[in-house]
């Protein structure tokens, strides 16, 4: 369109919640946070593959379900 301004729209990236069910999250061994990961080096408490781990400790996930029952789930969990 001639003489028209066009602004793209901007791309966030955010991190993907899931909703989880306070009785399954009492019930079952749900694997929730980076210090249960295969991939979380505890010395530095970063990821091994690098991810942002501060997403997914523990401490935010429990914060974030006590909230509004939802968690962020790494995909990329390893379980030892």
């Amino acid at each position: 369109m001639p003489g028209s301004a066009f602004t793209p729209k901007r791309i966030r990236r955010s991190v993907k919640l899931d909703r989880v069910n306070p009785a399954d999250f009492r019930q079952l061994n749900i694997q929730y946070c980076c210090e249960q990961c295969s991939h979380f080096c505890t010395e530095t408490q970063k990821c091994t593959i690098g991810f942002p781990a501060y997403l997914h400790t523990r401490e935010i996930q429990l914060k974030r379900f006590n909230s509004h029952s939802h968690m962020a789930f790494c995909r990329f969990h390893e379980i030892d």
